[in-house]
């Protein structure tokens, strides 16, 4: 999917810019389409001169810097900057390389960005090449010009360059942005959370804002489609997904499900969820005291399995980037948190673990939690793999830190799962939605 989503652009395109033909492209001449903030049209290829590079470094800044767009390579335009002709490229994946490489070495920051192929035939070598470009969270992006950082901006069809003042104000609001985004995963957080029964048990919280919002409009359709969905979901399947959402409803700019069963339910059993019409959203997930059957145990104090931790974190996550990217049609980089929230009826928490038919507690006990936070690109969390786990070990290991342990051993940062910390019990189920997202399995015995 790509990075950069814009109803504009996918209107003239006649779809997603990862998905778009030649054909497509060319309706572009067809109906005359007029360069703007957004679209470029380039007739050649970026040539080698340092020139010709720092042009297509300033052109893909610029975009960054404004509101996103793209760069069509293989489309001239007339005096009156439409698109006049289409004679296309030459399209290899080594110019695809070349211009990667000459961004990133001609930006700074670098900026997201998708590089698409657009081939008259597949065996035809020629078509045309777009560049999209997201707005950034980064901006802004500077090339270095004359010895000098110099920073583009759209001006309509054209390009600028910012002035020192204005350099000032966007990096003001690079720091107001994150700043934004902090607010507002707590905002998401704590929203649900008010909804929870924490006298009985503890829980963990996790809330993903995107970076880039997106937009979905709740109505009857949409409302219905996501009751049938999320009655669907197995929640923490490397637990077994024994649970399920089953109670449906919406709250303001978002639609809002839980575990409960009666609609006189004052609060969710075990589950909970709200996701927002901006692609943000968060989940809570009950967690158990693993000593509470295990004699003797101390009624002030609960022991947080290690791995339960880790399995809700990984499902909560790519739960709620598939909300965003799918449903609200957000992208880029999302900003992550995890929260363990303490029950109110003890006085310490900790963590331990529960293998080998023994309950055992590390780490010191604690009173409190700090939230534990990271960034991930939405895509990645999404579909799964490495960086799904990768993000999800960062936060499991912030968490475990609060307790006193320098690092909780089921998840790697490189995004494996580590075989010997995962129960018995567990497994199965681990296993399975490990082949089934293609993440590697380090320790494995020879017997497995």
């Amino acid at each position: 999917m790509a990075l950069l989503r814009s109803r504009r652009l996918e209107g003239l395109f006649g779809g997603g810019l990862d998905a778009v033909t030649a054909e497509q492209v060319r309706t572009l001449v067809d109906l005359h389409v007029v360069e703007a903030f957004d679209l470029d049209f380039k007739a050649q290829l970026y040539g080698r001169s340092d020139a010709e590079k720092r042009d297509l470094a300033g052109d893909v800044a610029a975009l960054a810097n404004t509101a996103g767009g793209v760069i069509v390579i293989g489309v001239a335009e007339d005096d009156h900057a439409r698109a006049a002709s289409a004679p296309g490229i030459e399209v290899s994946d080594a110019e695809v390389a070349r211009v990667r490489q000459v961004v990133a070495s001609g930006v700074s920051p670098l900026p997201a960005f998708d590089v698409f192929t657009v081939l008259d035939d597949p065996d035809s070598g020629h078509g045309f090449m777009l560049i999209a470009v997201p707005q950034s969270v980064l901006a802004p992006h500077a090339v270095l010009i004359n010895n000098a950082l110099r920073f583009p901006t759209r001006n309509g069809a054209t390009t600028r360059h910012l002035s020192e003042p204005e350099v000032a104000a966007a990096y003001r609001s690079r720091l107001a942005r994150a700043a934004q985004r902090t607010d507002r995963l707590e905002q998401v957080e704590t929203e649900l959370t008010r909804r929870l029964d924490r006298s009985a048990a503890p829980w963990i919280a996790v809330a993903l804002v995107p970076e880039l919002p997106g937009d979905f409009t709740i109505s009857r359709a949409s409302y219905t489609e996501f009751e049938t969905a999320i009655r669907a979901v197995p929640v923490v399947p490397l637990d077994g997904g024994g649970l399920s959402f089953r109670r449906v409803d919406v709250g303001h700019q978002r639609l809002r499900a839980d575990d409960s069963i009666r609609a006189d339910d004052p609060e969710p059993w075990s589950a909970a969820t709200d996701v927002h019409t901006d692609g943000a959203g968060a989940v809570a997930l009950r967690l158990h005291d693993i000593r509470r059957d295990v004699q003797p145990s101390d009624p002030q104090t609960d022991t947080l399995s290690d791995e339960g931790l880790s399995a809700a974190i990984i499902w909560a996550l790519q739960f709620l980037a598939q909300h965003a990217r799918d449903r609200a049609h957000a992208s880029g980089t999302a900003a992550l948190r995890a929260t363990v929230l303490p029950s109110t009826a003890v006085q310490h928490t900790t963590l331990g673990h529960w293998r080998g038919g023994f309950a055992s507690t590390i780490g010191r006990a604690v009173t409190s939690v700090p939230p534990a936070a990271t960034y991930a690109p939405i895509d990645e969390l999404a579909d799964g793999g490495p960086g799904l786990v990768a993000a999800a070990a960062r936060l499991h290991h912030s968490i475990g830190h609060s307790f006193g342990v320098p690092e909780l051993p089921q998840l790697t940062l490189d995004g494996e799962l580590v075989w010997p910390f995962w129960d018995h019990d567990r497994r199965p189920f681990v296993r399975a939605w490990a082949d089934a997202n293609g993440i590697q399995i380090v320790g494995l015995s020879a017997g497995g």
